[in-house]
């Protein structure tokens, strides 16, 4: 009882910090929609100048149209993004102690300054995380089929949001299939539940980014927005500093190319350089794929209308100190903590192998599915994001379906 109690409290106390901070920075910093961000509030609402954001950007429409501004919109919608996180890895969490629901809420505490920007990075891992959390442990009074229904919804508004995650769950599928055929082991009842729900809910998610270009007028997005991080990550990255980030070359290169196919393009644009040039290209991502850097404060300092008020106020080189200072504590903690998550992931396959290895193995395959996409398309530190908040999701339920306390699944699968 007093454990209980105790985590509770922990939890409750989790909240309040992280909405207490976030609210914080937001009313302190007020930073204005610009880059992509000007994108997703310009757009929200209107199917017309849809170019990417899925059904999320519809979500962004609702305080939208009740006249709240960017700020009191992202923070609202990022604030409701951290308690299904939150929830959701506190409801699947085994351990006594609440270990994985405590890195998320870690996580999401280092991150808060980005709850002040207009993205929709939060929202799209937040759907992930219920619907992966709704069939692992479904309410008891909701049928199978809907059960499945409602989780393979929210699979697809997460990839919707972020086409790159369909790549991913393909990914982390196919490395799933090499693994039992290479293990040959019996498959726990509820991995091929899982996946069937992954696979509908990517490939509609999928679809329905497609179907909202096409009903805009914009299909040729998907070749001048998304695919150009194939550019940014490969085909036109160099080996510098900014290896395999966004970059204006790449951007126009990807412009260049649109009367050719892509396979065309892609092919086209290997043949110019030999193999030793991408595999050099590769060598110079990995470190940051492996070990991505933060990016919560940089996003929030350097908005423009921040950077105009710190450039113009008179204690500009303290500001700028402080500033520094920051990002210093800031990277350290960041590596902390996500070599903390990376490491959690490792234990719990090596604890469940014996067990149930292929089950074991679902942390490892979403990190290394992340790891595969990314050494090909562009890499920013925000774009794993999703790594770092569902791997805990996936340790917990490692641990917790061979076991038989995955709430309601077993008696009715």
């Amino acid at each position: 009882m007093e454990c209980v109690l105790g985590n509770r409290v922990l939890f409750g106390f989790e909240v309040l910090m992280i909405l207490a901070i976030s609210i914080q920075l937001a009313l302190w910093f007020r930073p204005e929609p610009h880059s992509d961000w000007a994108y997703y509030w310009a757009a929200a609402g209107d199917v017309t100048r849809y170019e990417r954001g899925g059904l999320s950007l519809w979500l962004l429409a609702i305080p939208k149209a009740l006249g709240w501004s960017p700020l009191a919109s992202a923070l609202a919608l990022n604030c409701l993004a951290a308690l299904l996180l939150l929830c959701s890895s506190r409801a699947l969490d085994p351990t006594a102690a609440r270990w994985f629901g405590l890195l998320v809420a870690l996580y999401l505490l280092l991150i808060t300054p980005f709850f002040s920007i207009v993205q929709l990075d939060m929202l799209a891992a937040a759907q992930l995380a219920v619907g992966v959390w709704l069939l692992a442990s479904p309410p008891s009074r909701w049928s199978r089929r809907f059960t499945f229904f409602v989780a393979a919804v929210m699979i697809a508004a997460g990839v919707s949001t972020k086409p790159q995650y369909a790549l991913t769950l393909w990914a982390m599928l196919g490395l799933f299939v090499a693994a039992w055929l290479v293990l040959k082991r019996r498959m726990h009842p509820f991995l091929p539940i899982l996946f069937a729900v992954l696979l509908a809910g990517s490939v509609t998610g999928f679809t329905i980014d497609l179907g909202l270009r096409a009903l805009s007028g914009r299909s040729e997005a998907i070749r001048t927005n998304s695919a150009v991080t194939l550019y940014s990550g490969l085909l036109v990255s160099g080996t510098g500093p900014r290896c395999g980030y966004w970059s204006a070359g790449a951007a126009e290169a990807a412009k260049a190319d649109l009367s050719k196919p892509l396979h065309h393009a892609v092919l086209d644009r290997l043949a110019q350089k030999p193999p030793t040039h991408w595999i050099s290209v590769i060598g110079c991502k990995l470190p940051e794929i492996f070990r991505p850097g933060p990016y919560a404060l940089y996003w929030l300092v350097e908005s423009p209308n921040i950077r105009t008020r710190i450039d113009a106020d008179p204690r500009r080189t303290e500001i700028d100190a402080a500033y520094r200072r920051a990002l210093w504590w800031e990277s350290h903690a960041y590596s902390a903590l996500t070599l903390s998550i990376l490491a959690m992931a490792a234990f719990t396959c090596i604890a469940m192998w014996r067990n149930a290895p292929l089950l074991a193995l679902l942390p490892v395959l979403w990190i290394t599915s992340f790891w595969v996409v990314h050494i090909v398309f562009e890499i920013q530190g925000r774009y794993f994001l999703g790594i770092f908040l569902l791997v805990p999701l996936l340790c917990s339920i490692a641990l917790r379906v061979p076991r038989g306390v995955c709430g309601q699944i077993s008696p009715k699968y």
